[in-house]
């Protein structure tokens, strides 16, 4: 199914150039449309956009946005861009920096007095560039409220606070490591130094000069049919989703944000508008890191601009073609954008996802400006996919092996790489408190990398940096190709084993408590649990367990110093270092309950019985939700609650709602119920009619 519905003239109008890029169009819709019908394809709806210098050369929306009633996405249609947002954030910034507002090189402090983190840090070095580059050290996100079944205003605050008692990851400036935490200050930033809001400052200065007139921030529902939603496996919309941290979330369209690559393009100019300055644009697109103390893989992904994902995007640096790029993902949406500046090309692709896992919106952005690229006769052809290189294998030393072997942690879990008598490697995953073999039988090659036979694209490498081993590993990325090298993780010192509090604690489980109107816990995506486990070979850490966003989360930290508290430990440069917190235990009503990025958790094994008829229940002060045991043999009808969640004995989502309702229904094994209300107020269940 595909729309083609196009805004007024004053956002479109025809190219003046020759090139018409029908080739171009034809092959991205044979390939959009591919996807769409294939028998495992998870994407539901794909909107694109083909921009130039002050014009949209291809416009056209796809698949469904509600497949019962036969509603077709059309170019109107919103979709989060997510952390592509994280461009017109640097975009305002930049504003207040042409005005002389402020510094990039200021520290943060300067403009924000009363910001402060854990004592003993060195927050008070963070500057304003290193907020807009992932160098400031900032932990990289926190759960409660970032994206929401409802509207949730003040994050960034509720950010701040939490930041108050933490620490950083690495010292400010040393690195660079993706996330969030720093784009949300620069939200209170502006607001700061305007007394504007951030929401407000963006559509004042960036979105109506730039007449953006479709992006809106999820401040409200939006009309149906306005945004495209999730589909669930009937094909029907699901809830809205909110993305409360405004400076990684604005819902948009591609012709939109084409308007500011357009701006880009311009040097900081659209029509008679101009946003920023020539050298703003220059330095938002200069790489941020080539003088930072620590960057030992140089590969085209961790060149950082300001706001943008790199100032090499490795798919046209293939062709010879300079481009920056911004990746954006929320639970269901991910999208792309490609601008090159040289040749006055922009490209960006939206997409919805019905699991939340995977993407074509990268490779298919890829595909759209290197055929038009080549159809305009820029490049010569466009770049096919690499074939896996083959080297010979080459017999590997005792030395070769033990330089490679061991365990390494990154923010999304553990490997271990273990010698054969064949003087192969094994590589197992720590997955459900066990190590499992994922990949055997890689040999040494002649370039020094390891390789499977049976997965030879993918080659992996030890190396040493700042006196810790780390593992980096190649995959072809984007459209295959060109090749993508990350360090995945590194190993970890030997350490004293678990102090007996510690101990006691291990496989042990926690629920969550001041998620009230997550989407992740709404559409099913995330389970309510977290436990801590320990791992066979890295005895004396602990392995912090949960399930968010569709993929399995596992974070090691280090316990050694405290029985309260648990400290990250891993020091990873561009993606795999993302997200780190310390682990903090907190005693409450006389119970030990757990910290872990800015969600509170409470014992499974204490969780209460609900009485057979009538109960009330007492929200606290602090808002936290409450949970109950259910037999779920009999209706269950709640007043005064502002949300609740029911769930199986396996923590499956089975049903939840926002305000009261009369629950019912029977859930085979018995039932969990978590509810939520304003603080200080009661809340009344009552068991059966």
């Amino acid at each position: 199914m595909t729309s083609n519905s196009i805004p007024g003239p004053h956002l479109y109008s025809q190219p003046s150039s020759t090139v018409t890029y029908a080739d171009t169009i034809s092959a991205s819709r044979a390939e959009i449309l591919k996807e769409l019908n294939g028998s495992e394809s998870r994407t539901t709806a794909v909107s694109v956009a083909l921009v130039d210098e002050e014009r949209i050369l291809w416009a056209e929306a796809f698949g469904s946005i509600d497949r019962p009633r036969g509603v077709m996405p059309t170019t109107q249609t919103l979709f989060c861009s997510a952390s592509c947002s994280k461009v017109i954030a640097a975009t305002a910034a930049m504003i207040l920096v042409d005005r002389g507002v402020m510094e990039l090189d200021a520290p943060l402090v300067r403009y924000m007095a009363d910001y402060r983190m854990a004592d003993g840090e060195p927050w008070r070095d963070i500057t304003v560039r290193m907020l807009l580059n992932h160098s400031s050290g900032l932990p990289g996100v926190h759960f409660p409220d970032v994206l929401t079944a409802m509207p949730c205003p003040g994050y960034a605050a509720q950010v701040r606070d939490m930041l108050a008692a933490e620490r950083l990851k690495h010292a400010p400036g040393e690195m660079a490591v993706y996330g969030s935490d720093g784009f949300m200050l620069i939200e209170l930033l502006i607001t700061a130094l305007t007394g504007q809001t951030y929401t407000g400052f963006v559509e004042q200065e960036i979105l109506e000069p730039l007449e953006m007139g479709h992006s809106r921030f999820a401040q409200a529902p939006f009309p149906p049919g306005d945004f495209a939603p999730a589909l669930d496996e009937t094909g029907r919309p699901e809830s809205q989703e909110y993305a409360n941290i405004y400076s990684s979330g604005l819902f948009s369209t591609p012709g939109d944000l084409g308007r500011l690559a357009m701006m880009f393009i311009n040097g900081g100019r659209l029509g008679d508008r101009r946003i920023l300055s020539e050298a703003a644009v220059a330095e938002m697109g200069r790489d941020q890191t080539v003088n930072l103390p620590f960057n030992p893989i140089t590969d085209h992904h961790a060149h950082f601009g300001l706001g943008w994902d790199g100032v090499h995007q490795g798919g046209l640096a293939a062709a010879g073609v300079k481009a920056w790029h911004k990746a954006g993902d929320a639970d269901h949406y991910h999208s792309y954008f490609i601008v090159a500046p040289d040749e006055r090309l922009a490209v960006v692709v939206m997409v919805t996802n019905r699991m939340g896992i995977g993407s074509i919106a990268i490779p298919l952005a890829e595909r759209i400006l290197l055929h038009a690229l080549a159809e305009r006769g820029s490049i010569t052809h466009v770049p096919v996919p690499l074939e896996p290189a083959n080297l010979p294998a080459i017999p590997a030393s005792d030395r070769e092996l033990a330089a490679v072997t061991g365990i390494y942690a990154s923010s999304y879990g553990l490997q271990r790489l273990d010698a054969c008598a064949d003087h192969t490697l094994t590589i197992s995953s720590f997955i459900n408190d066990q190590w499992q073999p994922t990949l055997d039988g890689l040999r040494l090659r002649q370039d020094g990398r390891f390789v499977a036979d049976s997965c030879p694209a993918t080659s992996y490498r030890g190396f040493v940096a700042g006196g810790r081993r780390y593992l980096a590993v190649r995959i072809p990325s984007g459209m295959g190709h060109y090749n993508m090298e990350l360090p995945v993780g590194h190993e970890l010192p030997p350490a004293p084993p678990l102090s007996a509090r510690w101990q006691t604690r291990i496989g042990r489980r926690w629920l969550t408590t001041n998620e009230p109107y997550s989407a992740f816990l709404a559409l099913g995506r995330q389970p309510p649990l977290i436990k801590l486990a320990k791992v066979q070979g890295l005895e004396g850490y602990l392995a912090v367990s949960l399930r968010t966003a569709g993929f399995d989360l596992m974070q090691i930290v280090y316990p050694g110093e405290s029985d309260h508290v648990a400290r990250m430990c891993l020091k990873i440069p561009v993606d795999n270092g993302w997200g780190l917190s310390d682990l903090v235990i907190e005693e409450r009503e006389g119970e030990e309950c757990l910290v872990w990025c800015g969600t509170r958790y409470r014992p499974l094994e204490t969780v209460p019985a609900l009485e057979p008829v009538h109960n009330t229940v007492t929200i606290g002060p602090d808002g936290l939700g409450e949970w109950f045991r259910w037999s779920a043999t009999s209706p269950l009808t709640l007043t005064g609650a502002r949300s609740w969640y029911l769930y199986n004995a396996e923590f499956d989502l089975k049903d939840w709602g926002i305000g009261g309702k009369t629950v019912v229904g029977a859930v085979d094994g018995g039932a969990y119920l978590l509810i939520y209300g304003a603080p200080d107020t009661a809340i009344t269940l009552t068991v059966g009619a």
